[in-house]
């Protein structure tokens, strides 16, 4: 209507309508700006008394926005004329007003939350609403067990005895529980589930840590028995494939020694009793059996067949010594039994790299057949691991290179977490799991090669950034 020749005859009337019109769409910008923030607080203040405790500045504030909200969409609704409402005098004051405490509530409770995931880092694994409702239950233990399995890989449910039920004064945690096949691990000693969450939840990981550690020493003492059944039966499947491991090492070497000392047919022997073992747990699994046994047996055989392979790859190619890269290059669990507060630490090596074993509790959820592609993948992740330094599985869509590193992050008993990127994705929502990130935690970030060209380059230099960051940061802390 400005660029029309009748402008001039209409121009005070025209400009009227302009800035009221600009005025209103700009207040009614805001009003919705704050309605959003407004339903996202709403839901932590009204709703959560301890937040409100923990937070008494900003639940003050959020009460006077929320009666001013209320107000404001009160005479909306009895006078709906847009132009009335956004144009009466102090409305855009009003808005603005309520949209600048909002910000600095929610500044205010992102700082909160930040103290929270500095004690227990796992919470930066877990969404902001997530964090808040663990936050908001802290005094109801059986309300946050259905947030534990957010925090843990395989550790899905606490087993909990209610306060009186054995003289106990609060909530205690006896042991953990993978609910798909129904196994379970007792603690060494019970965690108290009482004060603050994310302080009792950083003792139920150590308190699952040292139960592990304890676990595998008793399955490596009775794994020297004849009764095979009742080990498999008794044991984790977790520690089942770990103590097999060690023991397969154990005998690897020996056998490798006693060729270096003229035995040749040492690792033929001791192929020949990987087979018998093979054929006697076969022979198991054809029976009648409970389902954890067989979700067990079948994990357990998958990594014992890939161990006969390996054998024969070290007799075809002539290994002759525990020197023999044909040796060295394969993932190698040693049990040290002069460290460690139950008889022994495991440890797992690989070439040149040493690595602990994290005892991170994995359930019972399967492994992968191990081909070699996947050694090879293995070989490259776990030197990046132990050099502080990111790998890059490549390949097409589908071919298993999330799942490879999923396995390794068993293999080691380590946390293992998986970031999607996308062409939405900002690098402040990766920067949360990156700062989550330490020496027990595998953060892998999963590019496809369709979503790699669409990332922002933001996003791209702050991966590339974060990782090198974190490198020099861990080897700092080693030194």
């Amino acid at each position: 209507m400005k660029a029309s020749k009748f402008y001039g005859s209409f121009k005070s009337r025209i400009d009227k309508w302009e800035g009221a019109l600009a005025l209103v769409s700009e207040v009614i910008e805001l009003i919705l700006t704050v309605q959003r923030k407004w339903i996202y607080l709403e839901s932590i203040f009204m709703a959560s008394e301890d937040i409100c405790k923990q937070l008494p500045k900003e639940s003050s504030l959020f009460i006077e926005v929320n009666a001013t909200f209320g107000h404001v969409m009160s005479n909306a609704a009895e006078q709906p004329n847009a132009v009335i409402q956004c144009t009466a005098t102090g409305m855009l004051e009003t808005v603005t007003c309520m949209d600048d405490k909002l910000e600095t509530i929610q500044k205010s409770l992102d700082s909160y939350l930040e103290t929270k995931r500095d004690v227990f880092p796992r919470f930066y694994f877990v969404s902001d609403d997530d964090l808040l409702e663990i936050l908001g239950q802290s005094r109801e233990p059986l309300l946050v067990q259905k947030h534990i399995k957010k925090c843990f890989e395989g550790f899905k449910v606490m087993d909990i005895i209610p306060p009186g039920k054995q003289l106990n004064r609060n909530f205690e945690a006896t042991g953990m529980r993978e609910t798909s096949t129904g196994e379970t691990a007792a603690f060494v000693s019970n965690v108290v589930l009482d004060g603050a969450v994310e302080n009792w939840l950083v003792e139920l990981e150590h308190a699952m840590k040292k139960s592990m550690q304890q676990l595998l020493a008793v399955s490596i003492q009775a794994h020297r028995g004849k009764d095979k059944e009742k080990w498999i039966t008794d044991v984790q499947g977790q520690l089942l494939i770990t103590t097999g491991s060690i023991q397969w090492t154990n005998d690897c070497s020996k056998a490798l020694g006693s060729i270096s000392n003229g035995k040749k047919n040492a690792l033929r022997q001791l192929k020949k009793k990987q087979v018998a073992y093979l054929t006697r747990l076969t022979d198991m699994i054809r029976g009648q059996l409970p389902r954890l046994v067989r979700t067990k047996l079948v994990a357990l055989i998958t990594m014992e067949i890939h161990n006969r392979d390996v054998m024969e790859r070290m007799i075809k190619a002539g290994c002759s010594s525990v020197t023999d890269f044909d040796w060295l290059c394969q993932l190698r669990f040693l049990f040290n039994k002069e460290e460690g507060q139950f008889g022994g630490i495991c440890t797992v090596r690989q070439t040149n790299c040493n690595l602990d074993y994290g005892y991170e509790y994995q359930g019972n959820n399967g492994r992968l057949v191990v081909t070699p592609l996947t050694d090879r993948c293995v070989l490259t992740l776990l030197t990046a691991k132990f050099l502080n330094r990111g790998g890059n599985p490549l390949g097409p869509a589908g071919t298993g290179k999330t799942e490879t590193v999923k396995d390794l992050s068993k293999n080691l008993a380590m946390y293992c977490v998986v970031i999607n990127c996308s062409d939405g994705r900002e690098p402040e929502s990766i920067q949360k799991a990156y700062w989550g990130s330490n020496n027990d935690v595998f953060v892998y970030t999963c590019l496809t090669d369709t979503q790699a060209w669409t990332l922002s380059r933001s996003v791209v230099y702050f991966l590339a950034y974060a990782r090198l960051g974190l490198g020099g940061a861990s080897t700092s802390s080693t030194e």
